[in-house]
C-alpha cells in the first residue's frame, strides 16, 4: 500500500489519545501491574545498558516504588512529548523523565512530591568560543520540545538573542546536531548533561542556569495513584533509599534541605478541579494562548509542501521523459531512480539525509533537508504518474504526429502532454495531499513545522488541545483538495464515456 507510511504522526497520536483501547503503546494486564511512560535514552534517570536492559535514577525509584506496592512495572517509550497526553489519556499510568513540576502543568496533571532538585545547563564543543549564554547572541541554540530548557529558553529569546532554537525529540539527535556543529549550544537539565559529557571529550558543560526546577512523577489530574506513590516516596526518603541513590548515580550524597532528601507537600494537593472532556482536549485558553504557535506552524508547513510539490513535479516529469524515450542506459538510471525512491520510507530518508551527509561535507538546514527528501520521493511517485498518463495516449496520436511533421519536441509539448496532463491531473493531485501530509514528517529534523509546534505547545502546557486544533488545521487544509481530487475523477471520468 503505497500511502499507508504517509499517514501523519499527528492523525495518529489524536486517535491514541481520544481512543486508548484502540492504539496503545502497551497491554496492561491487571491491576496489578503499573504501566510507567519514561522517555529512554535520558540519561541517568532512564537508559539502557549494554544488556538492554532498563536502568537509571527514575528506573530504580520506580521499581522500588512497585515492590512496596505489591505491584509489577511495565516500562514504555515514549517521546518526552508525549508523556503528557499519555497520562491524561491513561495509556500509561505514571511518567518519568526527569519531568519539572510547573504551574502550568499543575493545570491540568498531578504530580508525587519531588526527588531531586535541579537547574538547567549549558552544553557547547570543547572548542567552541561559546563561554555563557551571553555569547549566544545570534546563534542557533538546541532543546528537547517541551522541556524546561525549551520552556526557559523560549521565555529569554529576546534577551539573549538566539538566531534560532532548534527543538529535538531527545538528547541524542540534539548532541549530534551540537557535534557535528549545526547548532551552537544545547540547554538541558545539568544532571543529564554533566552525567553524559563526563566522558566526552569533544563536549563541556560550560554554565549552570538556574531555574530552581524540581523533578517528580507525573499523574492524571487527581490520580488516586498519585497519593499512595506519594506515602511511599515519603516513607523511602525517611528511610533514605532515595539519597542512597543519588549516591549511586551521582556519586555524592544530597544535601539534607534538597528534595532528595527532605519529605515535602504533594504539589497541587488542595487543587480538586475536575478536568472533563472539553477542558482536556477542547481547551479555549490553551488554544488562543498557542494559536500564534500554530499559525507560525501552518506558514512553514505550506512553504514547505509548495516548494516539495512545485520540484516534485518537475522531477517527476524529467524522470518520466528519460524513462521512456532516452538513451536506453539513462532510461535504466531513471527506472533505477524511481524504484529505489518508491521503495525507501520517506522518514527513513529524511534522517539519512539530515544527520548522515553532514559526514561527507553536506549540511542541510533543517527546511531544505525537508524539502530535499519530499521533493526525491514526491519526484518518484510523479514519474509512474505521468508515464501511466502519457503511456494511455493512444499510438495513433504519436502516428499521426509523425505524419504531419512534428518534431518530437513539437509533439510532445503541441500533443502528448496537454492529452496526459488531463489524465493524470486527479492522481498528481491526490500526490500533492500526501505531500503536504508527509511535511509532518519533518518534524523529527527539529523543523518548526505545523505538527513540531503543537507537540511543543502541548508538552508546555500538559494539554492536547493544540494537537487537536492541528488535526483541525490540517483537516480545514486537505479536506477541499481532497473533494477536488474527487470532483476531478468524477469530470474526467465522465467525459472519458461521453
Amino acid at each position: 500500500m503505497k500511502h499507508l507510511h504517509q499517514i501523519p504522526i499527528l492523525i495518529v497520536t489524536i486517535i491514541a489519545a481520544l481512543f486508548p483501547s484502540a492504539l496503545t503503546y502497551g497491554q496492561r494486564s491487571d491491576d496489578q501491574v503499573i504501566s510507567v511512560g519514561a522517555n529512554i535514552g535520558n540519561v541517568p534517570w532512564e537508559f539502557q545498558d549494554t544488556q538492554g536492559r532498563f536502568v537509571g535514577f527514575e528506573i530504580d525509584l520506580i521499581n522500588e516504588i512497585a515492590r512496596l506496592m505489591g505491584k509489577e512495572v511495565q516500562i514504555v517509550n515514549i517521546p518526552f512529548n508525549g508523556l503528557f497526553s499519555a497520562v491524561q489519556s491513561s495509556r500509561i499510568d505514571v511518567a518519568i523523565s526527569s519531568i519539572t513540576i510547573t504551574e502550568e502543568r499543575l493545570k491540568s496533571v498531578s504530580f508525587a512530591q519531588p526527588y531531586y532538585d535541579s537547574d538547567q545547563s549549558l552544553t557547547v564543543r570543547s572548542d567552541s568560543p561559546v563561554k555563557t549564554v551571553n555569547d549566544l547572541r545570534g546563534k542557533i541554540v538546541a532543546v528537547d520540545t517541551g522541556s524546561t530548557g525549551d520552556i526557559w529558553t523560549s521565555e529569554n529569546q529576546q534577551k539573549y538573542a538566539y538566531k534560532e532554537i532548534r527543538r529535538y525529540e531527545g538528547l541524542a539527535p540534539a548532541v549530534l546536531d551540537l557535534e557535528i556543529g549545526r547548532t551552537d549550544g544545547y540547554i538541558s537539565d545539568i544532571p543529564a548533561m554533566q552525567y553524559y559529557t563526563k566522558d566526552k571529550t569533544g563536549l563541556v558543560v560550560i554554565e549552570r542556569i538556574k531555574t530552581g526546577g524540581s523533578y517528580s512523577m507525573m499523574f492524571a489530574k487527581n490520580s488516586a495513584l498519585a497519593d499512595e506513590v506519594n506515602e511511599v516516596i515519603t516513607s523511602l526518603k525517611r528511610a533514605g533509599y532515595i539519597n542512597d541513590l543519588h549516591e549511586k548515580w551521582f556519586g555524592t550524597r544530597a544535601e539534607a534541605t534538597t528534595s532528595t532528601a527532605k519529605i515535602t507537600a504533594m504539589p497541587g494537593a488542595t487543587d480538586g478541579m475536575e478536568l472533563n472532556f472539553v477542558d482536556t482536549f477542547l481547551n479555549e485558553e490553551v488554544f488562543l494562548t498557542t494559536l500564534p504557535m500554530l499559525l507560525l506552524g501552518l506558514k512553514t508547513t505550506i512553504q514547505l509542501g509548495f516548494i516539495s510539490i512545485v520540484f516534485g513535479l518537475l522531477v517527476g516529469l524529467a524522470l518520466a521523459l528519460l524513462r521512456l524515450y532516452a538513451h536506453k542506459t539513462i532510461g535504466f538510471v531513471a527506472k533505477a531512480y524511481i524504484d529505489i525512491f518508491r521503495s525507501i520510507p520517506l522518514l527513513v530518508l529524511l534522517i539519512v539525509i539530515f544527520y548522515a551527509l553532514p559526514f561527507v561535507g553536506i549540511n542541510l538546514s533543517p527546511f531544505n533537508a525537508a524539502a530535499t527528501a519530499l521533493i526525491i520521493v514526491s519526484g518518484a511517485y510523479t514519474a509512474e504518474i505521468f508515464r501511466a498518463g502519457i503511456e494511455a495516449i493512444p499510438r495513433g496520436q504519436f502516428e499521426a504526429s509523425q505524419a504531419l511533421g512534428l518534431g518530437y519536441r513539437h509533439m510532445m509539448i503541441e500533443v502528448v502532454l496537454p492529452q496526459a496532463v488531463k489524465i493524470v491531473i486527479p492522481p498528481l493531485t491526490n500526490n500533492s495531499i500526501n505531500v503536504i501530509k508527509d511535511t509532518a514528517l519533518a518534524s523529527v529534523v527539529a523543523m518548526p513545522d505545523l505538527l513540531k509546534q503543537a507537540t511543543q505547545a502541548q508538552a508546555i502546557a500538559a494539554n492536547p488541545t493544540p494537537l487537536i486544533a492541528a488535526a483541525g488545521i490540517y483537516l480545514a487544509l486537505l479536506l477541499p483538495l481532497v473533494l477536488y481530487v474527487s470532483h476531478l475523477e468524477k469530470k474526467y471520468k465522465s467525459r472519458e464515456y461521453a
